[in-house]
């Protein structure tokens, strides 16, 4: 039995397809809106300014944080990460090996960091990954 579609079912299928990849991507992209905090937390804590995203691994999840953070104490206090002289050596499942000269890297908006995590303030919006690379 042959089923034949028509060229306007495919349009139409393909139409749902890309409406049900906007609508999971609108509800991914809310996620970090909705952890925001309200009125009345911001007045009680006037330092809680900025949102961030933070991607460890294929994992991502949104952090408030206080006006000038910096991202090492940021890592340390809320990621539970590991520093040894000023630099990240792991953060949740990404542990660098420096006898196999893996190290434990981070970008920022898609940018490879030119400093150290030490030197990089965190601003409203930053999104951070980790991530592990060869040298």
């Amino acid at each position: 039995m042959i089923i034949r579609v028509s060229k306007h079912r495919i349009k139409l299928l393909k139409s749902f397809q890309i409406i049900i990849v906007l609508i999971i991507a609108l509800v991914m992209l809310t996620d970090c809106f909705n952890s925001a905090p309200t009125n009345a937390s911001v007045r009680a804590n006037s330092k809680i300014t900025s949102t961030i995203t933070v991607k460890i691994g294929k994992k991502s999840k949104c952090y408030q944080v206080k006006k000038g953070t910096f991202l090492l104490s940021f890592a340390v206090s809320q990621l539970n990460a590991k520093e040894k002289n000023g630099f990240i050596t792991s953060v949740g499942s990404l542990n660098q090996n420096v006898k196999k000269s893996i190290y434990l890297m981070f970008d920022l908006n898609g940018k490879k960091s030119t400093v150290g995590a030490g030197s990089v303030r965190l601003v409203n919006g930053e999104k951070v990954r980790f991530y592990l690379e060869k040298y």
